[in-house]
């Protein structure tokens, strides 16, 4: 049990420090309201969960490795900026990965709403 409370001190700690946590947390709801919206299938909706899981999850550990660095290394450093950019560069590609998978989903249903 402590290490769940662990793994929740660190949610916890993450969402309160994280404006970026916000954004993904506000999108997932939306993408939830308009997948209910259009009733998804099975299928569609284990893709966008898991989409949500990976931006999010991809999150802390970004969060998890720019603490890290500023705890080792307070002052600017290239390879502690290099470090960073890679962590961050990973949330960027899991985020655009998951616009596209919304896309596939959400187009169509859109291109017959409107």
């Amino acid at each position: 049990m402590k290490r769940f409370r662990y793994a929740i001190n660190g949610l916890i700690s993450a969402f309160r420090t994280e404006v970026n946590m916000l954004v993904h947390i506000i999108a997932a709801v939306l993408i939830c309201i308009t997948g209910f919206y259009f009733n998804l299938t099975s299928v569609e909706w284990v893709v966008i969960v898991l989409c949500i899981v990976l931006v999010i999850s991809f999150e802390l550990i970004n969060t998890a490795i720019e603490e890290l660095c500023n705890m080792v290394h307070p002052e600017q450093h290239p390879i502690i900026k290099k470090v960073k950019d890679i962590a961050a560069a990973a949330v960027l590609i899991a985020a655009i990965g998951s616009v596209v998978a919304a896309l596939i989903i959400f187009l169509p249903k859109l291109i017959l709403f409107f």
